[in-house]
């Protein structure tokens, strides 16, 4: 890889000139077979100036060799002697090894191995355009991460000026950057019509095959469709894939030889009803309800016994429907008020019906665990019985959830104040143990409950419940990266460019990904030992290896072993490369078959998809009958989208609010009529369909085949 500072400029990492001049002909190739539309004619003029010049750099450094090869020769009179031959090959040797560093991003085995960036420094801010926003903002004080990435790229992150959607909705959010024209360096999940059109972000189709050729290798070998697809289908790429998970399934595909026996300490195979499908619960009420189940402490004493758990020690809580669910909210409220449990005074509740931005939690996640319906949301999905999309929220079956939900509030299962409280308010409550239960993404922090030495832990509760395949489907994915990047023009110059892809880029590398998850060498945070890496940092190979919840991974700012983490987790948040370090996370660098087993190791394996994985389609589906789908290609579903977030959402919650079965009709009917007035019709999710049926007609004909 080539790594140029500006257009047509030398960067700090240049390969050999036949390298150089082969990574040239392959961008070129790769430009004429994405073909340039006249919008993108200037960055794709650009590039194919700066990989000609590269070309001509490469093409002259050779001449130059040769030609200094041969006037020695000839200064020596003698072009056939033995000596003036190695004297003008040394010469020509030493020219090119001063060309040619020691290690580059695709060979080196650690980043301290790359030499330090000289070229321009860029500092960046992000715009984080997931959901209303997010308050939760970790700080790491003993940072290796960004020092190294400064190093090595001249860029560092500004945490103090990026921002997210800050309580309103992204396209609310969109218009009042649009209006002062204050956009960041950076998008992360942003890209809609709207910048697209408004020529905000950089098309970066034909710079992604030369200056991200880790990412974009990747994605030809395990993404083809969704690279060929591009862009609402236009073949354009406005963002560079991040995030790729590293769930054992996606491993196994990545890297065949791959030992999945080892890889369990990171992620079993994924759970019955998907990820994030459990409860996360506090022990000392569940005793309470059901004597004989198991504490937290006892199910990592049996794994440090074992091993490995039974399913009858997995579901050592009878949930075995969605009635047996509903009562046991009920007997947890029982248990805590007749016990009296209070957490420093303040009252106990079994759960949260929200969690500071949207009901996505609740409703999304929580609901379909009760009956087994996996990949299902509340607005478009595909209906197995009609083989048609539909409405999630029109079913009649979810509206009487949601007014079981609301029942939950009205009879204190859920606090009312719980649906008034913003993001930083719920998190608190629930690391405190106010909030008895965590669900889906809405988890607690394990650590803070180990640092203020509570008596009690949060252990995971599943539902012994079967996915339901009869209603809803879910959905075989192509491995890419969960999340997207955009770059904006106003405020990145084009001759920056590669210096911010080529960072990306380096994150899917060896050396990336070992970066992410032990830090460079010269931190310090670990030594060879044998040819394998070990931790010198106890503390932090408590966290990273034995999964002991003592916040080191965060100090350091490292992506740890854990199934959905990945770097920075040090704000601005953005997950980038691939989670825990794919292959070379910790845990599975270290021979965790040898010698005693850690506690910490129990939640991995304590798992239920070890007993009956998650059913999914045989093929893939790209392009889903997700709402989200849709939003940049119907208009009637985009006017609704854009509301969402500040519309919608909130008269949702106001139902889960009621204080009457009469209010509850009420707000429920006032929900639909504001659907319906903006853009969410019978009509739109009909153009919905027809749009898959027309469009995705691979992606439409694997709904329509099933298991």
């Amino acid at each position: 890889m080539a790594k140029t500072g500006k257009a047509g400029g030398t960067g700090k990492w240049a390969h050999s000139a036949g390298a150089m001049a082969l990574a040239a002909a392959i961008a070129l190739a790769a430009l004429a077979a994405c073909g340039t539309s006249d919008g993108q004619a200037t960055t794709a003029t650009a590039t194919t100036q700066a990989a000609g010049q590269t070309a001509e750099q490469g093409a002259g450094q050779t001449a130059a060799a040769e030609q200094a090869q041969q006037g020695q020769q000839a200064e020596s009179g003698e072009a056939g002697s033995e000596a003036a031959g190695a004297e003008a090959t040394s010469a020509a040797g030493q020219a090119q090894q001063a060309q040619q560093p020691a290690a580059t991003p695709e060979t080196a085995g650690d980043s301290s191995e790359l030499p330090d960036w000289t070229g321009k420094q860029l500092t960046l801010r992000v715009w984080n355009g997931h959901g209303t926003g997010d308050t939760q903002r970790f700080k790491s004080s003993d940072d290796v991460l960004s020092p190294e990435i400064k190093r090595l790229f001249g860029i560092a992150l500004d945490a103090e000026n990026s921002f997210d959607n800050g309580g309103q909705d992204l396209a609310a959010k969109l218009a009042v950057l649009a209006a002062t024209n204050d956009f960041p360096e950076i998008g992360y999940n942003v890209v809609n019509d709207d910048l697209i059109a408004g020529n905000k972000v950089y098309d970066l189709t034909e710079l992604i095959p030369l200056h991200c050729p880790n990412i974009y290798a990747f994605m030809q070998k395990h993404s083809s469709r969704t690279l060929e697809k591009g862009y609402n289908g236009t073949g354009r790429h406005y963002t560079v894939y991040m995030n790729v998970g590293n769930d054992a399934d996606s491993i196994r595909a990545i890297y065949p030889d791959a030992d999945m026996q080892r890889y369990s300490n990171i992620a079993a195979p994924g759970d019955t009803l998907g990820g994030l499908t459990h409860l996360s619960v506090r022990d000392d009420i569940i005793k309470l309800m059901y004597p004989e189940a198991k504490t937290q402490k006892e199910i990592e004493d049996l794994y440090v016994k074992n091993g490995a758990f039974s399913r009858e020690e997995v579901y050592d809580i009878p949930l075995r429907s969605r009635q047996d669910v509903i009562d046991f909210f009920y007997a947890m409220k029982q248990a805590i008020d007749e016990n009296g449990i209070t957490e420093n005074g303040r009252p106990v509740y079994p759960m949260s019906v929200f969690q500071g931005q949207d009901n996505w939690a609740l409703l999304a996640w929580l609901r379909n665990m009760m009956d087994g319906k996996c990949s299902f949301n509340y607005f478009t999905y595909f209906d197995v019985p009609t083989q048609s999309i539909q409405l999630g929220f029109k079913q009649d079956w979810f509206k009487e959830d949601v007014r079981l939900f609301n029942q939950f509030v009205r009879d204190g299962v859920a606090p009312e104040s719980c649906l008034i409280e913003n993001n930083e308010i719920f998190n608190s409550k629930l690391n405190n143990g106010e909030y008895a239960t965590g669900y889906s993404y809405a988890q607690p922090d394990l650590s803070q409950q180990a640092a203020a030495g509570k008596p009690w832990a949060f252990r995971k509760v599943y539902f012994d419940i079967p996915q339901d395949t009869s209603a809803t489907m879910p959905q075989r994915n192509e491995i890419k990266g969960w999340d997207q990047l955009t770059i904006f023009k106003d405020k990145v110059a084009e001759e920056d460019l590669p210096q911010i892809l080529s960072w990306l880029d380096f994150m899917y590398t060896e050396a990336g990904q070992k970066l992410a998850a032990w830090g460079p060498k010269t931190a310090g945070l670990w030594q060879e030992e044998g040819g394998a890496r070990v931790f010198t940092d106890k503390e932090l190979e408590a966290n990273m290896v034995y999964n002991v919840e003592n916040g080191a991974n965060v100090k350091y700012n490292l992506a740890s072993s854990r199934y959905d983490n990945a770097w920075p987790l040090n704000y601005p948040t953005m997950y980038i490369g691939f989670q825990g370090g794919g292959l070379f996370a910790p845990r599975y660098a270290y021979d965790l078959s040898q010698g005693e087993r850690s506690p910490g190791g129990a939640n991995t394996v304590f798992s239920t998809g070890v007993f009956e994985p998650q059913k999914l389609p045989r093929d893939v589906i790209v392009t889903s009958a997700d709402i989200w789908s849709f939003t940049n290609e119907i208009d009637d579903i985009k006017r609704f989208w854009d509301v969402r977030g500040t519309g919608f959402e909130p008269l949702l919650t106001k139902c889960l609010a009621a204080r009457t079965d009469a209010e509850f009709e009420s707000a429920y009917a006032a929900m639909l009529d504001f659907a319906e007035q903006n853009g969410l019709t019978d009509e739109a999710v009909k153009a919905c369909e027809d749009l898959m049926k027309e469009k995705y007609a691979e992606d439409w004909a694997t709904y329509l085949a099933g298991y």
